[in-house]
């Protein structure tokens, strides 16, 4: 009776995780130290939600312009033609939609039945609700031990693929596609005619000199950019993002949207704009994260892994022990996982389709630089207890 497609569409296990953790300090009352979610560890700035209350006492409050009212569209295309030396998108380019994960969807959607590629490990909600939703063929191309790509794999898979799922700065690995790597895979795509769908949610979020290059700075046609409000500007509550390209996927993708929900909050679409004029935030923010990055490498290695700082993104990516000898026998990494949050109460993200790896979030709360290493100290002092044999 219902439609089979939904029947499939899975929670994400991140989701998932915090849910059961969620449930277990209500149930419990006991501490736990959350490492499982790409949330941001501290509030919307004061500027933004002053443009939001000045917004809504404008009345600010009707129905939108379908795909983005005008003054957001060209403070986008300001904002990608500094930053991202993106300079070939006007507005009808352009489909502002409810955060980054709505806009990954309806791509998707846009290629129903179709074949898809994406490198592996691939964030977990296109697995559990992108492709079961869309009925995509989609086929994972392993990175290599180093994150490298096998360009020999990648093209054998897709000449007849639809369309080339690509992450920078990658979730869950903290890899950046390197400008070389980007043109070989656009260059690649270019000449099968396949569409690159472009995921750079965590664009900002990048360490130690490292710059992100967007596929998009190419004059390849059939590429669509997808990015959100959510990472850079602390908004993951606001669901603000969107959808550009030149190609006429985009205006077949502006359809869609129009008739799915008809555009996004007048008042937080204004407050965006003063968001975007704004670049302060993700400076402390990469500062922020860097310093924790090299406090939880390091008191990983300590207890046992091998973990090494991610060029970008949110997140330590590191295998599990699973499948040693001695001591407790883990048999998968969600196994682990579990293990950590009931005798620990340490939450992670388990990896199983790729290799056996946990992710761990930097994203954290904690107030001041006392109370980090405060948390990074006291999961070391967790881990310990547990004798872990790697």
């Amino acid at each position: 009776m219902f439609n089979p497609a939904m029947e499939k569409i899975s929670l994400s296990p991140i989701v998932a995780i915090s849910e059961e953790v969620n449930r277990k300090v209500s149930e419990t009352g006991k501490e736990f130290i959350l490492f499982q979610r790409g949330e941001i560890g501290f509030q919307t700035p004061q500027y933004i939600i002053d443009a939001l209350e000045d917004a809504l006492k404008q009345g600010l409050t009707k129905y939108p312009i379908s795909g983005g009212h005008i003054k957001l569209k060209n403070a986008i295309i300001k904002k990608l033609s500094i930053f991202n030396n993106i300079n070939s998108l006007d507005p009808d380019n352009i489909v502002v939609v409810h955060g980054g994960q709505e806009g990954l969807q309806l791509v998707f959607k846009l290629f129903e039945g179709q074949k898809a590629v994406g490198f592996a490990p691939v964030w977990s909600c296109v697995l559990e609700n992108f492709v079961p939703y869309s009925r995509t063929d989609f086929k994972q191309i392993p990175l290599e031990k180093d994150f490298s790509i096998n360009y020999k794999l990648l093209e054998e898979e897709i000449t007849d693929a639809a369309f080339l799922y690509l992450n920078s700065p990658h979730n869950p690995t903290g890899k950046i596609f390197s400008k070389e790597e980007v043109e070989k895979i656009v260059e690649i795509c270019r000449r099968y005619g396949t569409y690159i769908l472009s995921d750079e949610a965590y664009e900002r979020i990048t360490f130690d000199g490292k710059k992100h290059f967007s596929p998009m700075q190419s004059d390849y046609e059939n590429i669509i950019g997808v990015y959100t409000f959510s990472k850079t500007y602390a908004m993951t509550g606001w669901r603000l993002g969107f959808v550009c390209g030149n190609s006429k996927a985009i205006k077949a993708y502006a359809t869609v949207k129009d008739n799915s929900d008809s555009g996004q909050f007048r008042a937080i679409q204004k407050a965006s704009i003063v968001a975007l004029n704004h670049l302060e935030i993700t400076e402390r923010t990469v500062a922020k994260y860097s310093r924790r990055f090299n406090l939880l490498v390091a008191a990983l290695n300590e207890v046992g892994f091998n973990a090494r700082k991610p060029k970008g993104s949110f997140y330590i990516y590191v295998k599990a022990p699973v499948g040693t000898e001695g001591g407790k026998v883990f048999n998968s990494a969600s196994e682990f996982s579990e293990f950590l949050i009931t005798e620990s109460l340490i939450s992670t993200v388990p990896w199983d389709d790729a290799g056996k790896y946990i992710r761990f979030s930097v994203t954290f709360e904690a107030g001041t630089e006392e109370k980090e290493v405060e948390v990074i100290n006291e999961m070391k002092r967790r881990m310990k207890l547990l004798r872990l044999n790697f």
